[in-house]
Parts: structure tokens; sequence; C-alpha cells
């Protein structure tokens, strides 16, 4: 008899002989409502820097179902600035997270996660291989968030017969007509700005701090003239606050008072931008003491503006590699990726494997080779490492060879931990 007859197996029944099994019902919460966190400083129109602070440090809430609300207006540079005329060819570009340079999130008195460069990792990056066909048709909306091609056209031919061109960009004619003279609305998750908020968990006890910065007008300004600015009118924070039933929140009360521990993992996507010269280019991108999972490349002109900001990238690229530690990736490099070679389809293809982690090309993804050529990413994959390198700190170069001055901008994705401590009525923030 073979020694595979005597392995230990579990027998479970099927659902359908369970004849005992009493109904579930989830008993979760009484109430459960979005508050308004409002700026400390309110009607900013100008302003440059918001700080919005949870106040009651006694409420259940969870950031994970958190939204942030953004109010604006398209203005002239004038001072006092003044509303745009009727078909002032201006807009917003690409998403609504390019209005913001930095963002910040504070939690019992701890910067938990900080975003650099939120018009590149969260306008750019993040809304391009993160959403889906139909999320950037329905709730990408609600972000404005319409992909950008080149040009800045905007004639009144239906979209479905102007493709993007050098005179034609859809997604910016879409914002154009949610902007040109009126007030424009977005909801964004607050997921999609902080991983430590894609952690579904309710927090209690703590500070809850949002500080954003806006970005420079290159970054989010996308016009004919290059004169126009953003009016910001409002930005706030819809929490939701859980009253939860007595059986739960008996069961949480006796957690703090035996000091229960919360632990997160959470991805968090920082990027640095550096100007890179006619020719060979290697240089140094960043440092972290995360672990680095994924780096996403974009090379864009070094001598953008708000007239030529859109976010294409150049086809001026021919050879791109990054070390991370020393370590070459991709094993084998691009070292022909000037027009539409095999080393550029090659890239395209590692940037499904990250869209199509688990090789699910049924997700639905929205960049098409063809729009991916508009707005080249490169994607790096780092998930396959030296086992030294998890959680040492991580170096990484970049090596290119162009024919053209570029802006590089690398997004780096990594895992980061955080750690709350809930002793009685306080609670401890660790993070790595």
């Amino acid at each position: 008899m073979s020694m595979l007859s005597d392995m230990p197996i579990n027998n479970v029944l099927d659902e359908e002989f369970k004849l005992t099994t009493e109904p579930v019902v989830m008993d979760n919460s009484v109430e459960y409502e979005l508050h308004e966190i409002q700026s400390d400083v309110l009607n900013q129109p100008t302003g440059q820097n918001w700080r919005l602070q949870l106040k009651n440090l006694n409420a259940y809430v969870n950031p994970a179902r958190a939204y942030l609300e953004i109010s604006c207006r398209m203005q002239d540079n004038a001072n006092p600035p003044v509303d745009l005329g009727a078909g002032t060819n201006a807009s917003i570009q690409n998403h609504i997270l390019s209005l913001f340079q930095r963002a910040t999130l504070r939690v019992g008195n701890q910067i938990v996660e900080t975003v650099n460069e939120c018009h590149v990792a969260k306008a750019i990056v993040q809304p391009l291989l993160h959403y889906s066909h139909d999320y950037a048709a329905s709730s990408g909306t609600n972000e404005m968030f319409y992909a950008d091609g080149p040009g800045l056209g905007t004639d009144k031919t239906p979209y479905a017969a102007n493709d993007d061109s050098a005179t034609y960009n859809e997604g910016y004619r879409r914002r154009y007509d949610r902007s040109n003279g009126k007030d424009f609305h977005a909801w964004v998750p607050l997921s999609s700005l902080f991983g430590f908020c894609s952690v579904d968990r309710v927090l209690t006890n703590n500070q809850f701090i949002v500080e954003l910065e806006r970005s420079a007008q290159k970054h989010h300004v996308l016009s004919a003239a290059g004169t126009e600015t953003v009016a910001i009118k409002k930005v706030s924070i819809w929490m939701p606050n859980i009253l939860p039933r007595s059986v739960v929140d008996l069961s949480l009360k006796s957690a703090f008072a035996d000091g229960v521990v919360s632990n997160y993992m959470f991805p968090q996507m920082q990027s640095y931008t550096v100007l890179g010269n006619n020719g060979t280019n290697n240089f140094r991108i960043a440092t972290s003491s995360e672990k680095v999972l994924y780096a996403f490349v974009v090379a864009r002109s070094a001598g953008r503006t708000a007239t030529t900001s859109a976010s294409e990238t150049l086809d001026n690229v021919q050879t791109l590699e990054l070390r991370l530690n020393g370590r070459q990736y991709p094993s084998q490099p691009y070292v022909n990726l000037l027009g539409e070679t095999a080393d550029k389809a090659r890239a395209y293809s590692d940037t499904l494997r990250y869209m199509n982690r688990n090789y699910d090309f049924s997700s639905g993804i929205q960049l098409s080779y063809e729009k991916w050529l508009k707005t080249t990413v490169y994607t790096f994959d780092f998930t396959s490492q030296p086992e030294a390198n998890m959680g040492a700190p991580a170096t990484i170069e970049l090596k290119a060879t162009t024919n053209v001055q570029i802006e590089w901008s690398v997004c780096v994705l990594s895992e980061k931990r955080a750690q709350i401590r809930y002793d009685g009525g306080s609670a401890v923030v660790l993070v790595n």
C-alpha cells in the first residue's frame, strides 16, 4: 500500500448536508454616516496648502470608505483672478490629483505616508495602470480622469470621429467640457491617494490629519496661452462615522482594554523627477528603507510648460535599464526603444503583466498598445530580488541613452508597514 494512503485529510461537508447550520446575520453597525472634515483654512482659491484634521478622536471611523472632495474653477492669472472668457482653451491635466505636488498623512502624531509628486504618481501612473476600462469610463470620470493624448485640439466634431492626434486630445476635450466657464467637482476615494487608507479597518482614538500642497502650474494646467490658473474653491474629506451595535462596541472596547495591536501593510507610491542629459544618462533616483516592489519610468520633454504639458511621453529613449542595489532590471535590458521595435513590444508586455497580475487578462484593462505609445510608462518588476535586500535600504539607479534632453520621472511602488498599539484609552503609532 502506498504511503500516500496515510496522508491526513480534512473531511468537510458540503453546504447541502449541514442540516443544523444556523442563518448568519452581520451584526455590525446601526449608523454609518459621512461627516465632512473641512480644511483649517477655508475659501482659499489661490492657496498653496491645505490641512484637514479629524476633530472627534473618540469616533469610530474607517478611512477606507472616506472620500476627498475637490471643487475648482478655471481662471486667468490677473490680480485678482477673473473667470475665463467663453471658449478659452484651458483645463486641468489628466486627473484631479494633478493639482497637488505632495500629500502627507499623519496618524497619532506620526507621518504614516508621504506621496511625493502626486501629479506624476497619482495623476498619470496610477490611473493609467490601475484603472480598468470600465472604471475609467465610470468611477474614474468622477475623479476628472480622462487620459491625455497629444495636442490641445477641442473642435466640436463628435469624439468617435476624432482619435487622438497632434491637433486633437480626446481626454483634454472631455475635461474642457466639464470645466469651461463653470465650477467642476471631483470625488476621489482617499484610498486612491494613500495606501494606508486601502486597509478596510476601523480607526479610533487617533489624530488623523491630511496635508496637501499645490503643484506648479505646468503640472496641472494644460492650455493654449499658458497663463490660466485653477482656483481651488473647496477641499474637504468625507469620513464615515460608525455607530456600532452594542455587541460590536463591547467587543471593540474589550480589545482596546486588553492592549490590542493593529498591524497595517500597504502599498506606497512615490515619484522622483530629475533632469537628464542629451546622450548618456546615469544617475541615482531614490533611496528607501521599504521593500521596493515595482518602478515605473516616465520620460517627458525637459522644456515643459502649461502649453506643452500633456502627459504624452517622448519617443526619444533608445536604451533603458534600472538597477536595484546593483542588480540590473530587466535581466535583458531594453537596447532599442526608438520607434515600434521588438523592445518596445516587450516593454508594453512587461507593463501588461503588472496590470494583469497572475496573467488575468479578463479584468478589462484600459491601456491598449496604441494608447500606451502615446503615454508610455515603462514598468520594472523588482519583486524577484535577493532575500538580503528585504527591508534593507534600497538604492535605485537609472541608466539610459537618449537623443534629446529629457525630464525623467521614476515612480516607486514599495511595501510599507505600520502598527497601532491600543492600550486602554491611548494609542501609539509605529511606522517602519
